[in-house]
Order: C-alpha cells, then structure tokens, then sequence
C-alpha cells in the first residue's frame, strides 16, 4: 500500500474558519480507489476526514454579519494530526481564538478519525472545548460523522472523484438554538441531523451546501494552487428562516504543512 498527501479545507465550527488537511492511501494492492479532491466539501459541518501524523494547518474564517448583530464575527484556529487513520487511528487537534480583538477567548476540538476502506472515513468529535463561559455563548458540542467520496462519479482528474457526502449526528450546535432564536419564536431546538454535498464544478473548485442542524449554507470552495496546499470557501449563511435573523455572508482561508 502506497501513501501520499491530499489537501482538504473543512470548517469544522460555526465561524468557517479551519483549514484541514489528512493523509490518505491513494490505492490498495487490489482495487484503485477515487478520492475526495482538494477543494473543501463542507461550509459550517464536520467531515470524517481528519488530521494525521506529520501534518500541521491554520484556519481563518469571518462570519458577516454575525447572527442578530451588525458585526462580523471572526476566528482564527490552529491544528495538528497524531497517528494514522488507515493502520490505527487518527487524532485532530484544534486549538481556536475566538475574538482576535483581545485574544483572550480561546477553546479546543478533538476529533478522532479512522478510514474505512472505499474513500469512506468515519469521525468521532467535540468542539469548543475547555471555552470560557463568561465569554462565549457557544457550549460544547460533540458528533459523530461519515463522509464518502463516490466511486463512480469521476471528475476531470480520473483519480478523483466528483462528488463527496457526510453525515452525521450532534450536540450542542447542532441542535440548540441560541436565545435569541427562541425569543424571536424560533424554537429551542434544532434538528440533530447534519450533513454537507459537493460536487466538483472544475478541477479542485466544488458547489457546496451543508446543512448544520440549525441552518441551510451554501457556496463555493477552492484548492487553486496544485503545490501549494491553500483551501477557500466563500458563501453564504443562514438560508431559511429555521434560525437567525438573516442571510449572512461566510468565508475562510486555510493553509497546511506537512513534515
């Protein structure tokens, strides 16, 4: 079995703002499998991909404006992989500021991941751990997700494949609405139920819709550079009237090194 690297920027909280990247086989001694390309395949939801060893990332991302607010909201994040989803397991570590004004709103996501052969991987998490209550309104959420690249739905690169899937099962962001959706009539809780579609438009460029347990997003995500392992997304928040006060524009940059 032969090893390479693969690029993936994947926001994995409600800010889009952390830049992914995981390590994948690219084929077995028997059967070639078609992996996910480049490009981002979620806007606000989890992937069952993750981190490995050797890899390091950081994540930007703006939320204009943020939800029943004139302000954009924004987060920067840092991470890191331990261990190998295909022998064993895979371990993400996420550290994130919440608000790069005063940098002193900070928390962490953990997501252990493991690939379960056919482009399919599977990921338990937790998200805004460890976080200041007295500073943020968001609380813990915990998930657990599967996402899978189809084998027969092939792109402009024949070792890719064009369209991605995830779903999953969550807490806490994902079915907890905020008070001021329940002051606005809104209700208390969300669905539970998340998941995201992408499907490759050009090479390492997706259409992207995601929906988060509370909301629909849709948008675009982009890897341009073949060497340079820089993922985008751009797109837009808060699609139906289920939660918020209105559509809000998303973005994110992510950039990975691995060692």
């Amino acid at each position: 079995m032969s090893f390479t690297g693969k690029v993936f920027s994947e926001p994995i909280s409600s800010t889009p703002a952390i830049g992914e990247t995981v390590i994948l086989s690219v084929h077995t001694s028997q059967n070639k499998i078609i992996w996910p390309n480049r490009a981002a395949k979620s806007l606000t939801t989890p992937s069952g991909w993750g981190a490995s060893w050797g890899v390091i990332f950081v994540g930007a991302g703006i939320t204009d404006p943020a939800a029943y607010s004139t302000e954009p909201d924004v987060a920067i994040s840092f991470g890191m992989g331990l261990g190998n989803p295909v022998t064993n397991l895979g371990i993400q570590l996420s550290p994130t500021i919440w608000d790069v004004s005063k940098f002193d709103n900070f928390s962490l996501s953990c997501k252990v991941h493991r690939y379960l052969g056919k482009a399919t991987s599977l990921a338990i998490g937790g998200e805004n751990l460890f976080a200041d209550k007295k500073k943020t309104d968001t609380g813990e959420s915990y998930y657990i997700v599967i996402s899978h690249a189809f084998q027969n739905v092939h792109s402009h690169n024949p070792d890719v494949s064009a369209l991605h899937a995830s779903f999953g099962i969550g807490s806490g962001r994902f079915d907890e609405k905020s008070p001021l959706d329940i002051q606005s009539g809104k209700g208390r809780y969300g669905t539970y139920v998340f998941g995201s579609l992408a499907y490759e438009i050009f090479p390492s460029a997706n259409i992207v819709i995601d929906w988060n347990g509370l909301n629909l997003s849709a948008g675009v995500a982009l890897s341009p550079f073949q060497k340079i392992p820089v993922g985008m997304t751009l797109g837009v928040a808060d699609i139906t009237n289920y939660s918020g006060d209105r559509l809000r524009f998303i973005a994110s940059v992510g950039y990975a090194y691995q060692f």
